[in-house]
């Protein structure tokens, strides 16, 4: 059997369990407030991000990991291991999995490096189910290949908790924003083809809500959904409630509740709301 290792960044759900997993290794992106600068989930998490947000108006920027970081992790990995799987980032949303592809040929690492083309638990729920195909006796280029055809299951939408964020980040205009402000406008994306696009825009928070309810309710019905999560910027009470409302739908199933990683809060920002799932039944 291969002895493989698991390479994610940390715009994945880094759970306690992926943490105390002995063959996962998280490289951090970075979380930068002017010239201070932080390792996402090592020196800063969601919790101290919103409060400096909230506290110094400050407009954080993200950065991908420096290519060095990879080159000393695949040196190590390259010594213990037969074989490293990687799953980034979209690539059509950050360099992470450009850098993290450079480093593996720089060391000559044996690899192979997906491109998730989604964020937070989608990325987790790719990793957990390589870990049961390895754990089947699949090898890594097996397990790649059945990886590959759950991409195109995975659905997620957000609901964007803080447009002076977006605002103050220069991802709205001062028109936009004051629109939007005005008309209690709720604008929801989704991840597509690894891009963030605009989903719909609601006046409301709850028929903005209701609006996401109902499309989860439609994949319940539509499709065999095994895993669905709902991610939250510091909002768990709110997301609690989702889950109680998704439950009735369908008991029994997994629903997770993940906390946004400040790599992402930093962009979506405080109070967002988002919701992922994995079709089963939509695979390649």
């Amino acid at each position: 059997m291969e002895k493989l290792a698991w390479v994610i960044d940390s715009t994945a759900y880094v759970s306690e369990e992926v943490k105390q997993h002995p063959d996962i290794f998280v490289v951090p992106l970075a979380v930068m407030f002017g010239d201070e600068v932080y390792e996402d989930g090592v020196t800063i998490d969601e919790h101290a991000l919103y409060t400096k947000i909230r506290e110094q108006q400050a407009v954080p920027t993200t950065s991908q990991p420096a290519i060095g970081v990879f080159v000393d992790l695949y040196e190590q990995l390259k010594e213990n291991y037969d074989a490293v799987i990687m799953l980034h980032v979209s690539q059509r949303l950050s360099g992470t999995y450009n850098a993290s592809r450079q480093a593996a040929e720089m060391t000559g690492l044996q690899y192979h490096c997906i491109d998730t083309m989604v964020l937070s638990a989608g990325t987790t729920y790719l990793l957990e189910e390589g870990l049961y195909l390895a754990g089947q006796g699949c090898r890594a280029a097996e397990i790649v290949q059945r990886l590959e055809a759950i991409l195109p299951s995975l659905e997620d939408y957000i609901l964007i908790g803080n447009l002076a964020q977006l605002h103050r980040g220069g991802r709205l205009s001062n028109a936009q924003y004051v629109i939007g402000t005005l008309l209690n406008i709720k604008p929801i994306l989704q991840v597509r083809d690894g891009l963030v696009e605009v989903y719909g825009k609601v006046r409301y928070e709850k028929k903005a809500v209701k609006l996401l309810l109902d499309k989860c309710r439609e994949a319940l019905s539509q499709h065999d959904i095994r895993k669905l999560a709902v991610i939250h910027g510091n909002r768990p009470e709110a997301a609690a409630q989702w889950r109680e409302q998704i439950l009735a739908m369908k008991p029994g199933l997994r629903v997770d509740l993940v906390p946004l990683p400040s790599v992402l809060g930093a962009h979506a920002g405080e109070g967002t709301l988002a919701v992922m799932w994995y079709n089963a039944s939509l695979e390649g």
